[in-house]
């Protein structure tokens, strides 16, 4: 056996082929040790969970203590608007200057063209020059209090942002609720208070309060109510769910572990802007469209006739896609977490639910 073991340990020595066994010298312990430490959380406390309960983001050691909730009632609309009163001395006023470059990018705009070149998209075209900013919607500096230093227009999204920075001054861009301004404290804590800007997870929202920015999975970062004026209410709360209902009147069930933004989201005034003149369009990235009633019948369904007032069927596209909307959602396809759909627009105008 020894005769053996000694053949191999010589062929190892011998022969470099790409396919023999390499005999290394063996590491040192620290280096052991470092190797041994791949797994993936050891590149940081949270690559796999966005919510670490009790690490901290930056040092990796157990967090302090956090301070006691003192704000537990339901933040609802009525409180908010009774904020609203008080606060219609000190309106909230963005920010006139530059944004900070390295929380933005440059928007790179395609003028409604696929990867080949053709376009997919019609009446996109040129724009102003804009900077996407980096809105971090999980919040994933948990129990580290945050000021915010100014309200800020941002191009790409209808609603404002916010420049906060937390204790150990770090800069971020987060969501501005209504009632927010500057010089308010914000923190995302399981802890925290119900107060507007502040992040909580469901299980720790009271039920009737308002909220934004909600995640659809733990983890992944708020997807829902995002949007300039909007909001959804959290309705009742089970041991798994909480059961919110949202701006287009569907209600569906959230996971308990999934966080929100307590409040309504700013800039309720953009849905009253006068644009004023065709040039504010052309800014913003659209180019002219042509009604389909002034074409011929060749190039559109509504076009030909000797009168312009009919659109000779129901309103569609060049191609004869419906263009008020169709239901596309399968039948067969369950639920699954969505208790009811949303009201089509007769019947959510009819009881009053949309202007």
């Amino acid at each position: 056996m020894w005769a053996r073991l000694s053949r191999t340990v010589g062929l190892c020595r011998e022969t470099p082929s790409l396919f023999a066994p390499r005999c290394l010298p063996s590491p040192p312990a620290s280096a052991a040790a470092s190797v041994a430490r791949r797994w993936s959380g050891s590149y940081s406390p949270i690559i796999k969970r966005n919510r670490v309960p009790f690490i901290d983001f930056e040092t990796g050691f157990p967090k302090e203590p956090p301070p006691k909730q003192s704000v537990v009632g339901a933040f609802t609309l009525a409180k908010q608007q009774k904020l609203e009163r008080l606060l219609e001395a000190t309106p909230q006023k963005t920010f006139r200057g530059r944004v900070i470059q390295k929380l933005s990018t440059r928007r790179i705009r395609h003028s409604g063209r696929n990867d080949s070149g053709r376009i997919t998209t019609r009446h996109r075209g040129k724009g102003t020059l804009q900077r996407l900013r980096f809105v971090d919607f999980k919040r994933g500096r948990k129990d580290i209090p945050a000021t915010v230093l100014r309200i800020e227009y941002s191009p790409d999204r209808t609603a404002h942002v916010a420049l906060i920075q937390y204790e150990d001054g770090v800069l971020s861009y987060i969501l501005a609720p209504l009632t927010l301004r500057p010089g308010d404290q914000v923190v995302a804590s399981e802890t925290a208070n119900i107060v507007p800007g502040n992040c909580l997870p469901l299980r720790s929202v009271p039920v009737g309060s308002i909220v934004h920015n909600i995640e659809l999975r733990p983890g992944a970062g708020g997807q829902f109510i995002r949007a300039a004026g909007t909001f959804a209410t959290v309705i009742t709360k089970d041991k798994s769910y909480a059961t919110i209902k949202l701006r287009s009147t569907e209600i569906r069930k959230f996971p308990l572990d999934c966080w929100a933004s307590i409040g309504q989201l700013s800039h309720l005034e953009r849905f009253m802007r006068f644009k004023g003149k065709a040039g504010i369009n052309r800014w913003l990235g659209w180019r002219p469209s042509v009604r389909g009633n002034a074409m011929n019948p060749s190039d559109h369904p509504h076009g030909g006739g000797t009168s312009a007032k009919h659109t000779k069927r129901p309103p569609v596209s060049p191609w004869g896609i419906e263009r008020t909307g169709f239901k596309t959602r399968s039948p067969k396809k369950p639920m699954g977490l969505i208790v009811r759909r949303n009201l089509p627009g007769k019947a959510q105008k009819k009881y009053g639910i949309a202007a």
